[in-house]
């Protein structure tokens, strides 16, 4: 089961970062269209890549990856990191969809942030992750606020529900 989880995962994670590299290299190419009809036709693919395709690897490669989080039991310092940077590339997603819906909805307009950094972002946001899962680096489970450290109210996570 993990083994099918673990594939899941990274199969989804590749289209996911696949389609995150593919999206601002298409924003770019809209602005500069070659043939006549070419920024149209980069509309729908655009719309139809991140609606279709990025967005529903990206559901899948989060929830493969919690299941796989919670089937191990996996529960370090790194993980925090690792997740911390699941966010960021979040936060691109939900940017890039929206410059896909503005290029759908009123043609051709200049995303305030270059096509040419978003590329770059998401290489580095997908290179921290990949670094950060193949190194495992230790941290101090010190630095984490107490609110991570400790369960709700104090109870033990597995400890056995009080009889009344």
């Amino acid at each position: 089961m993990i083994t099918g989880l673990k594939f899941l995962h990274i199969a989804a994670l590749s289209v996911w970062c696949a389609g995150l590299l593919l999206l601002p290299i298409l924003l770019a190419r809209a602005d500069n269209p070659v043939r006549p009809g070419e920024a149209a036709r980069m509309r729908v693919f655009a719309h139809y890549a991140y609606n279709f395709c990025v967005s529903p690897a990206a559901v899948i490669a989060t929830t493969a990856g919690g299941a796989l989080l919670f089937g191990r039991w996996l529960f370090e310092p790194w993980m925090l990191l690792k997740l911390a940077e699941i966010g960021a590339l979040v936060v691109l997603h939900t940017y890039l969809g929206h410059c896909v819906t503005r290029l759908g909805e009123e043609g051709y307009v200049r995303p305030v942030v270059p096509p040419a950094a978003l590329l770059l972002a998401g290489l580095a946001v997908m290179t921290a992750i990949l670094v950060t899962v193949l190194a495992k680096p230790h941290l101090d489970a010190a630095m984490m606020p107490d609110w991570l450290r400790q369960p709700l109210n104090r109870q033990l996570l597995l400890s056995p529900a009080p009889s009344r």
